[in-house]
């Protein structure tokens, strides 16, 4: 099966502009998730992006390139929609058929090459896989809604001791992995879908100034911790 690496890297973020390219730790926001892609067993790894300016320095990444139409661009625009437009792109230049699609989000710079090889080993009897972080806070103990300012409570929100609770999971947004049939489906979910578990410390999704901070913090960190065991 043809699986392809693919990155979305549009350049109209609002929260944080030019969020994409925005220097890093010394380095462009995306090309961290495409030098991971490279650096995977991936075969073919290709950036999707409204802007020429953002195709050519992913070109300078080694990435191969999909330009994308500003409708599939803008804020309302889905994701999987972004996905479909880039496998019509590539089929269309292309002969040989793709059989899966393992996007990995510009926006989380700590995910891995191991991390990509993984969910690509975990691909086997499956619809699809997603990355996943344990997190305490998502459990059902901790989450309300609000009518204006009462808690609309029920037997699940109260007070637990974490040690009572296990494996409470949620995406963590930094890959997906799904077949083309799912995909096709308009949705990057199958009826049988596996999880991969990654660290809290390299599950950051950067949405704002904060994130951002905090993610060139931790890259920083691992600089030197990599540097002072050389």
């Amino acid at each position: 099966m043809k699986i392809i690496g693919l990155i979305l890297a549009r350049s109209g973020s609002k929260g944080l502009p030019d969020k994409n390219i925005k220097l890093l730790n010394g380095k462009p926001l995306m090309s961290y998730a495409i030098r991971a892609a490279i650096g995977s067993s991936l075969k073919h790894v290709y950036v999707s992006s409204d802007s020429q300016k953002y195709l050519d320095l992913a070109q300078s990444y080694g990435a191969q390139t999909i330009l994308r139409p500003p409708e599939l661009a803008s804020d309302e625009a889905k994701s999987i929609d972004a996905v479909q437009h880039a496998l019509g792109q590539i089929e269309h230049s292309e002969t040989n058929g793709i059989g899966a699609v393992c996007l990995i989000n510009a926006c989380c710079p700590l995910t891995t090459s191991e991390d990509i090889d993984n969910m690509l080993e975990m691909f086997t009897d499956c619809d699809s896989v997603v990355s996943l972080v344990e997190d305490f806070s998502c459990h059902a103990s901790k989450v309300c809604r609000l009518d204006g300012d009462r808690v609309v409570n029920d037997e699940k929100f109260q007070t637990w001791e974490r040690q009572s609770i296990h494996g409470c999971y949620k995406r963590n947004t930094a890959i997906y992995l799904a077949n083309r049939e799912t995909i096709e489906k308009g949705t990057f979910f199958g009826k049988n879908t596996k999880g991969y578990v990654m660290p809290k410390g390299r599950s950051w999704d950067i949405n704002d100034e904060q994130d951002f901070l905090i993610a060139n913090f931790l890259l920083q960190h691992e600089d030197t911790t990599r540097s002072s065991v050389c």
